[in-house]
């Protein structure tokens, strides 16, 4: 199954990984939109719809968890939001409450990304 349509928002304050992560997708067919802290990703949000969320947790500026909070607390609709970290102290339990789908460890692996995505 291809990704062609879905909307997908990555967050990331990491613009070069942001950008490697956009191809990626975007050669799968997907329209894809860039935000670079929790906050920005937020106000796109309450501008238009997306299908997938992935975010890094920590960042400046709104963190992947504020961004979790926010998509919960306003029960956005999505088919699923993945968090990204390089670290391995979150309470993945507490996440999937809140709805993410999954935990993705630093560095990604884009095609185990791409993959889940495609099994929506």
């Amino acid at each position: 199954m291809i990704i062609k349509g879905l909307k997908i928002l990555i967050v990331d304050d990491e613009v070069d990984l942001c950008q490697v992560l956009s191809w990626d997708f975007e050669d799968c067919g997907a329209i894809v939109s860039l935000a670079n802290s929790g906050n920005q990703a937020i106000s796109l949000l309450k501008e238009e719809q997306f299908d997938v969320i992935l975010t890094d947790i920590k960042m400046p500026d709104g963190d992947g968890i504020e961004l979790l909070d926010f998509v919960y607390q306003n029960k956005i609709d999505l088919k699923a939001i993945y968090l990204m970290t390089g670290y391995s102290d979150y309470p993945v339990e507490k996440l999937s409450e809140k709805g993410m789908k999954k935990l993705f460890k630093k560095p990604v692996d884009t095609e185990s990304i791409l993959e889940d995505i495609k099994s929506l």
